[in-house]
């Protein structure tokens, strides 16, 4: 069971990335103007940018999540086909919102990771952007159940969840939740200076134009700074 659906998830990503590489090319030498887009209507701005560190020139997108964000998924899906499209100039990571009081999405989500179960983080992502669900499912007991329903060895989940390698990434899952200031979910991060919400995140097509936007924004900045 778990085969087929994996199947038609891919097929369905195939297909959706089909057709975003044909829209993206159409519109991708339409880059939109500098008053088409704005500050704090299409996307918001760091008064002080973060920097980030990155072994290479691409630009980094970094995606928070909760598992209990029904908008959460469409977001996972609109940034990978944007990563694959764009895989030469930028990078996309994903990170759990965590608090000391929230522990729940980011410790699940490293313990996945660890797991090498990256498939079942996206079901449970899917499966709790129901309120209801995942209130069942924030109940550690019944997300167990549905674990073992995934083929998930439950006995090693439980181990590596409670492991100090966990404890450590769920501090540091905090700290960067709160160095980034995330207030809501999703919320995306355009190489620490640029921030989407769900204002801008509901539409594929619209955060597809904002993106390209902010990419092409932040390149200009960069050659302009090599050749002062």
């Amino acid at each position: 069971m778990n085969f087929w659906r994996g199947l038609l998830v891919f097929v369905a990503l195939q297909i959706m990335l089909q057709v975003a590489y044909a829209q993206h090319n159409v519109a991708i030498n339409e880059v939109p103007s500098k008053s088409e887009f704005q500050d704090g209507r299409d996307y918001f701005s760091y008064r002080s940018p973060i920097k980030v560190d990155r072994a290479d020139d691409r630009i980094l997108i970094q995606s928070f999540f909760d598992y209990d964000c029904r908008v959460c998924v469409n977001t996972q899906d609109i940034l990978a086909i944007y990563g694959q499209i764009n895989s030469n100039n930028v990078v996309v990571e994903e990170y759990p919102v965590a608090t000391k009081e929230t522990p729940f999405s980011a410790q699940v989500y490293y313990t996945l990771q660890e797991m090498n179960q990256p498939d079942v983080s996206d079901s449970l992502l899917f499966e709790t952007s129901d309120a209801v669900r995942y209130k069942e499912l924030a109940k550690y007991e019944n997300l167990l159940k549905w674990l073992a329903e995934q083929n998930v060895d439950t006995e090693r989940f439980d181990l590596i969840y409670r492991s100090d390698e966990i404890k450590k990434k769920f501090s540091e899952a905090v700290y960067r939740t709160e160095n980034y200031g995330v207030f809501t979910y999703p919320f995306v991060v355009i190489e620490g200076k640029y921030v989407l919400t769900n204002s801008t995140l509901y539409n594929d097509d619209y955060t597809f134009a904002v993106l390209d936007f902010l990419v092409h924004k932040l390149s200009n900045e960069r050659e302009n700074k090599e050749l002062q």
